[in-house]
């Protein structure tokens, strides 16, 4: 593909993902006001789980080629730059944000939730049981969220049915634009690196942060419109889903064992260790510009390390 071609395409992209995330924000809060749920929750449960798309379709697609270890390498990276770069830049925009209760108990499930894949993976590989493991322990967290559904903020006007259904729609469709956003910004980013030659691991960088693109664009936007715990709930959504979801489908597909043992094992831990900082950080019941400055550091070594090994 041309390079022009790219770029434009990629631009086309930036724009889909800017648009959509904001109107899907709208259409988010009308959800839930109608269902009397806590913002938390409903970006959780909603957008934290489609926002996964780009990684498990990315992931499911090198599973049935048999290559299921490239799919592990996306995911783990864009979890690491989304506990890191995504949660710092947004800290770093919004000043100031005051966690509530939901999503300071959701940061202690995100630091098990990644923990998990990478214990399953110190014999160096994710066999098929281990992915339904982890599906499993997708399940309990969806039950422990709903069970909690009404903790954190929660509207309390209720607009009519109606409305509801046109926001749905609307929802949907915004949604759906944020994907192809994401996909348009992953794809066309891969073509843009092979053109001008950058190695592949660089590359794959790219593919991590893209598809953390519209978790970091939409955090951004709920923050505009003070409701930072619905951007927050959205990235440890998309987090949790793809620690234990999308790496679960992957490992049932085909099990996951990297012909290189070191740079994986590496990146997991970088996780864990992320999770951890992540929840170290927000004990005291917010997060502010010194801990996104942390954040964003954490994943700077993160690259200069991982270019090293590579």
């Amino acid at each position: 593909m041309d390079i022009f071609l790219s770029v434009a395409l990629l631009c086309v992209g930036l724009a889909l993902v800017i648009v959509s995330a904001d109107e899907a924000i709208k259409r988010l809060l009308n959800l839930a006001r109608y269902l009397r749920l806590s913002e938390f929750v409903v970006s959780f449960v909603l957008a934290g789980a489609i926002a996964i798309l780009p990684e498990l379709s990315i992931g499911v697609v090198a599973a049935a080629q048999g290559t299921s270890s490239l799919g592990y390498g996306v995911i783990l990276g864009a979890n690491v730059a989304d506990l890191t770069l995504v949660i710092g830049v947004v800290t770093l925009i919004a000043g100031t944000i005051h966690l509530d209760v939901a999503t300071k108990r959701n940061i202690r499930r995100s630091f098990i939730a990644v923990t998990l894949p990478v214990l399953l993976f110190l014999d160096g590989e994710i066999s098929r049981i281990d992915g339904a493991i982890l599906i499993a322990a997708f399940a309990v967290y969806i039950y422990l969220l709903l069970r909690a559904k009404h903790d954190g903020a929660v509207f309390t006007e209720r607009p009519r049915r109606r409305h509801m259904i046109r926001d749905t729609a609307i929802l949907l469709g915004a949604l759906t634009l944020l994907l192809i956003g994401g996909i348009l910004i992953t794809d066309n980013s891969q073509e843009i690196s092979l053109a001008l030659g950058l190695p592949l691991f660089l590359v794959g960088l790219i593919v991590a942060i893209g598809t953390c693109l519209p978790e970091m664009v939409f955090a951004i936007r709920s923050c505009n419109k003070l409701h930072c715990n619905l951007g927050l709930g959205n990235i440890l959504g998309n987090v949790l889903a793809d620690s234990l979801l999308t790496i679960g489908v992957i490992a049932l597909i085909q099990p996951i064992k990297p012909a290189l043992f070191i740079a994986p094992l590496f990146t997991g831990l970088v996780m864990v260790v992320s999770a951890l900082i992540t929840y170290l950080l927000s004990r005291d019941g917010s997060l502010d510009r010194r801990d996104g400055l942390l954040l964003i550091l954490v994943y700077a070594v993160f690259i200069a390390v991982q270019s090293a090994l590579t």
